[in-house]
C-alpha cells in the first residue's frame, strides 16, 4: 500500500471517529422528528462510498491525470442523482420518517463530500 493510501486512510478513520462523536450526539439530543433508524447504516454508507470514490478518482487519474476533472465531475453528478434517489426512495417507502432520514442523510453527504474534496486536493497537489 502506497504512503498516499495509507495517509488517506488515516484521515477517513480519524474524521469517522469525528463524525461518529456528531452521530451519538445527534441520536442523544436531536428531537424524534430527527432521529432515523438508520444512522448506522447510513454512517458506513458515507465511509464506503467516500472510500469508493477516493479510489476510483486516483486510479483512473494515474495514466491520465488531464481526465481528472472530467472524472470527478461525473463521479460527483452520479453520486448526486444517486443519493437523491435513494432518499426519494425512502420518502416514499416511510413517509412518516422522511424527515429525520433526509436532514441526517444530507448532513453526512455534506461532511463527507467536504471530506472527500479536502483529500483529493490534498492528493492531487503534491
Amino acid at each position: 500500500m502506497s504512503s498516499a493510501l495509507k495517509s488517506f486512510f488515516t484521515q477517513l478513520t480519524i474524521f469517522s471517529l469525528v463524525t461518529l462523536a456528531l452521530v451519538l450526539l445527534w441520536n442523544q439530543y436531536a428531537s424524534a422528528r430527527f432521529q432515523t433508524p438508520l444512522t448506522w447504516f447510513v454512517w458506513a454508507f458515507f465511509i464506503a462510498t467516500t472510500t469508493f470514490i477516493h479510489l476510483f478518482l486516483v486510479k483512473s487519474t494515474e495514466k491520465e491525470p488531464k481526465k481528472f476533472v472530467v472524472n470527478f465531475m461525473l463521479v460527483t453528478a452520479i453520486k448526486l442523482f444517486g443519493y437523491l434517489t435513494l432518499i426519494l426512495a425512502y420518502a416514499l417507502i416511510k413517509r412518516e420518517a422522511a424527515l429525520g432520514f433526509t436532514v441526517f442523510f444530507l448532513a453526512m453527504y455534506m461532511l463527507y463530500s467536504g471530506f472527500e474534496v479536502f483529500t483529493l486536493l490534498r492528493h492531487f497537489r503534491k
